[in-house]
């Protein structure tokens, strides 16, 4: 059997013992073939937007910490330019790069035997803030840049957006996040969706990377947790990414305790019989 006849034996394999419905393998297949196709950032910012305003604001940050060759704040700047018009909020998009690509690591937490220095060089990280209005592109170490960011910001955060590869750099900003929180910064609940909590490999696990990361911060910080969603045959919310959503409850926000849910007061008595809540709205 030559090379390629046995790499399709594998690929059938993998096809007929695939436990999910094949139609998530052709989206996931269309993220790859069009990189600016990500339904998961699109109903995410819709999301978080539709909480933000529940809450009383119009305006918010859209963070993506690792802007990369910047596919991803395009899609940003495509979805949130669809989303503004239909919920009437405006949505500002942020990024943090080094521009220099990853950084040299010695650490065994940072998976270098995957990761290596140099990788995701992008030396026009500034010509992102000419695709559309309201995009800022922080670039340099993000331990200097957050502060940057703090000093300058005047919104809240809707939804980061971690594809920062490395442990390390998770961790540092992960514990910049009470600083967010003290500025009063952050959503009651903050949608974060961490990209690299699953490597083809499977050498990223709970001991090393960002699985890691968020474990470390949740054991450092008593009134902020990142906590993940069970999963449930319910959940059509957030096509290719409710495995790599958690949310960040910051718990001393003052809006923590506001109702916003979406119920009403006679929804659940008999005085509704009539009314009729579209899935289009849950």
């Amino acid at each position: 059997m030559n090379s390629f006849l046995y790499k399709i034996k594998i690929l059938l394999l993998r096809i007929l013992g695939y436990e999910k419905p094949l139609r998530v393998a052709l989206l996931k297949y269309l993220s790859l073939k069009f990189t600016n196709f990500r339904p998961h950032y699109e109903t995410l910012i819709y999301e978080a937007s539709k909480s933000s305003i529940k809450l009383g604001y119009s305006e918010i940050n859209v963070i993506e910490l690792g802007v990369a060759g910047g596919d991803g704040i395009k899609s940003l700047i495509k979805y949130k330019k669809k989303i503004e018009k239909v919920l009437k909020i405006r949505i500002n998009i942020i990024g943090f790069d080094t521009g220099s690509g990853l950084p040299k690591t010695m650490d065994k937490k940072d998976l270098p035997f995957f990761w290596k220095q140099g990788d995701y060089t992008n030396k026009n990280l500034k010509d992102l803030e000419k695709e559309s209005d309201n995009v800022k592109i922080y670039q340099g170490n993000i331990s200097s840049t957050i502060d940057q960011f703090i000093s300058e910001n005047q919104h809240k955060i809707g939804l980061i957006i971690f594809d920062l590869d490395l442990y390390s750099s998770t961790k540092l900003f992960l514990n910049k996040i009470p600083n967010l929180s003290e500025k009063n910064f952050l959503l009651p609940r903050t949608f974060c969706y961490f990209d690299d909590l699953f490597v083809a490999d499977y050498f990223l696990d709970n001991t090393n990377g960002e699985p890691l990361a968020i474990t470390e911060f949740n054991n450092e910080f008593k009134d902020i947790k990142l906590g993940k969603s069970f999963d449930h045959i319910n959940d059509f919310k957030f096509p290719l990414a409710k495995g790599q959503i958690y949310t960040l409850h910051d718990l001393n926000n003052a809006d923590y305790d506001k109702y916003i849910g979406i119920y009403d007061s006679d929804s659940l008595s008999g005085h509704n019989k009539d009314k009729f809540r579209s899935i289009l709205d849950d």
